[in-house]
């Protein structure tokens, strides 16, 4: 017997042979709750729902809520848990949650079918004056989720229109125009596809309406982008659409071989032989990743996590990153209560962070590092071998907890059983200097092995070329190892430069960017982009590890459409894949491209829109500094220390206070800077206290983060 749960709208429960019941209003809230923020503590959502009785009275209270909720549903029980935690039996049945995934999964055809025909009002017709705290929360609940449905419908009508399917466009535009007739949004897709449609009247009496409502309700008038459509209607003319590259052949884009790493692979095979820890260290575009790949692949079953630019910036964002691509890829592993409570400090969404004691003596630090150990291991539990790119921008709060789990994880492995393997790849000469003295403490204990990549010989980039099946390449391949110092990546761009060019079948340029340097190579490709793909790549390069698609329409102020087309460009293009670059060569050429005042505009709009979301204080601060706003940052990084001394270890909290009493001194607070000073102090007291007596790995002052 399945029940499905309604929050959108009328709060309502479905029966499995249609039966309606409706839901009260506090059981409403508390699943709304489970839906949209996971399990969490009974007694926190005891005292949310019931915040003026106490706490026995707010416990029996849940408990009756739980009971009158199992009876209406005819016995089937919708929450579960234990005396400490609650959760929703089945979220796929409760229509938010599954909203919420699909928003996360992009799926927005699913996105929209979640919210239905009442228009997705969370809990509507509810309110709870007698419980601020709950108000608040759905407040910010209800925004998020007209945020969600705006980007659904943004991203289909865009999909719809792109594909030439016009009329069901225009029904989607017209639903969200009669449920929000304020939005110019909604409003600019009407006139749009009206006039596409080829009924200019229809176009401008859909503006005329809009330019009414907005006028009554709002007292403003219409955007200068509403405007300037309208003028274009007026005249005739269709906005122009983006134009569409040409496919580069899958062979460049993934070369069939791996060449000239035979003696690499060997070494592999001897430390993978000896049980050894692997690190595969090279050049930028030496080809760490392919090689750590292949050979992970020929060994059994392995799983990718990854470090990017920007993670140094935020303790325990290379950690969380990897947590929580091991939870999507395994969803069945269930971590046990206190792994999770104590996890939540770094991921939130695992429980309620305010809960948690600070992070202040031996016992507290020793058991959130035993937590990270046993999440590591519970988390690839179902692969043999865990493949790590990027750890030279890994922070160092993250490779601090990995040392620790790396080392419990030797400790408790018995003689000859079977343990997760891993393979981490960085840069040569760009490891911090915490990491490189745990690498080089691995390999002098016999435990670890570093491969260390080198160019490719004239013959073997012949090899490679050959390998790649493209006309006329084969006559470049002695230009090509000159030119390129036999960088497998600077080979396979140099080759893309030809292929764009029509140069392949040509005599070898007179004219090139200077012999071994891809970055101005890349820079000529990124050059032939259009104006607003190229804003979105300088977006992404400055937004580092935190880009999300969602932030372009925000950050550049354009349509989610145009949106779609830029970054459908630069996917095309091999600039982007999905979110991230697709090398940190093409990130570096596109940051190198950046004046700096183009960098402090673009930082100050990233900061404003993320203080919407709102994102961590950290990265605020780092955003708000970057665009020259010192005293914009100074609250920002003042949060971000009040709440690592809370929930993190306080050497993180000390960083953020040092860097913070700096800047006052700076600009000449110096009442301010004391404090901050103090604080700094007292946090690298209790620091040095938690780990006197523990193995527990510490940073000395000023490497933190």
């Amino acid at each position: 017997m399945r029940w499905r749960v309604q929050v959108l709208g009328l709060a309502r429960l479905w029966g499995p042979e249609g039966q309606q019941a409706r839901l009260e209003r506090r059981a409403a809230a508390l699943l709304s709750w489970l839906a949209l923020q996971g399990p969490s503590p009974k007694s926190s959502l005891s005292a949310l729902l019931w915040p003026d009785s106490s706490p026995t009275t707010a416990r029996n209270n849940m408990r009756q809520l739980l009971r009158r909720l199992r009876l209406v549903s005819g016995g089937v029980a919708l929450v579960e848990g234990d005396t400490e935690r609650l959760a929703l039996a089945a979220p796929s049945d409760v229509d938010v949650a599954c909203l919420k995934a699909a928003i996360e999964a992009r799926a927005y055809d699913q996105a929209l079918e979640s919210v239905g025909a009442e228009g997705g009002t969370l809990l509507a017709g509810f309110d709870f004056d007698d419980g601020p705290e709950l108000a608040r929360w759905l407040d910010g609940a209800r925004a998020g989720i007209e945020g969600w449905v705006r980007e659904a419908r943004e991203a289909r009508i865009g999909h719809l229109t792109s594909g030439g399917d016009w009329t069901a466009a225009l029904g989607l535009a017209q639903a969200w125009a009669r449920q929000e007739p304020e939005s110019e949004q909604a409003g600019r897709h009407l006139i749009r596809l009206h006039y596409l449609q080829g009924d200019r009247g229809a176009a401008l009496a859909a503006f005329e309406l809009l330019r009414g409502v907005l006028s009554r309700e709002l007292g403003v008038t219409p955007l200068p982008e509403t405007l300037a459509l309208v003028r274009e209607v007026e005249k005739g003319m269709q906005r122009p659409t983006p134009v569409t590259r040409a496919a580069l052949p899958l062979s460049v884009l993934r070369p069939p071989v791996l060449v000239g790493r035979e003696a690499a692979w060997r070494q592999l095979e001897a430390g993978w032989e000896a049980g050894q820890l692997l690190f595969i260290s090279g050049a930028p575009g030496s080809g760490k990743t392919r090689l750590a790949e292949e050979f992970a692949s020929a060994k059994g079953r392995w799983g990718r996590i990854e470090a990017r630019v920007g993670d140094q910036d935020v303790p325990f964002a290379s950690q969380a990153r990897a947590f929580r691509t091991q939870m999507a890829r395994w969803p069945d592993v269930k971590l046990p209560d206190w792994v999770r409570t104590e996890l939540s400090r770094i991921l939130p969404e695992l429980g309620e962070t305010r809960l948690l004691p600070p992070l202040d003596s031996e016992t507290s630090m020793l058991r959130f590092y035993d937590a990270g150990a046993v999440a590591l291991q519970m988390l690839h539990e179902h692969e043999d071998i865990s493949v790590a790119d990027d750890v030279q921008y890994w922070d160092m709060a993250s490779a601090r907890a990995f040392t620790f789990a790396i080392g419990r994880m030797f400790d408790a492995r018995p003689p000859g059983a079977r343990s997760l393997r891993f393979i981490d790849c960085y840069r040569r000469g760009e490891l911090s200097a915490y990491a490189w003295k745990h690498v080089a403490q691995l390999v002098d204990a016999g435990l670890a092995r570093i491969v260390e990549l080198d160019a490719l010989t004239g013959d073997e980039v012949k090899h490679l070329v050959a390998a790649l099946g493209l006309p006329g390449a084969e006559s470049h391949a002695e230009d090509l190892t000159r030119y390129t110092g036999g960088n497998p990546l600077y080979v396979v761009e140099t080759l893309k430069h030809l292929l764009e060019t029509d140069a392949l079948d040509q005599p070898w340029p007179q004219r090139l960017p200077p012999p071994g340097r891809v970055g101005p190579l890349i820079q000529l490709r990124l050059e032939r982009l259009s104006a607003l793909a190229l804003q979105c790549a300088r977006l992404a390069a400055l937004a580092g590890a935190f880009f999300r698609t969602s932030l372009v329409p925000r950050v550049l102020q354009v349509t989610a459409e145009s949106a779609h087309a830029a970054l459908a460009e630069l996917e095309s293009a091999q600039v982007l894949m999905g979110e991230r670059f697709s090398h940190d060569l093409v990130m570096e050429a596109v940051r190198a491209g950046m004046a700096p005042g183009e960098i402090r505009v673009l930082h100050g709009q990233l900061a404003t829109t993320l203080e919407a979301d709102p994102a961590p204080s950290i990265l605020l601060a780092h955003h708000w500094l970057a665009a020259g706003h010192v005293e914009r940052a100074l609250p920002h990084l003042l949060a971000s220390a009040h709440s690592d001394e809370q929930a993190l270890p306080p050497e993180e909290a000390a960083e953020h206070y040092a860097r913070a009493a700096a800047l006052m001194s700076a600009t000449g607070q110096r009442e301010e800077a004391s404090r901050a000073r103090a604080a700094e102090a007292r946090c690298r007291l209790q620091a040095a206290s938690a780990a006197r007596s523990t193995n527990l790995p510490r940073v000395p002052p000023g490497k933190a983060g």
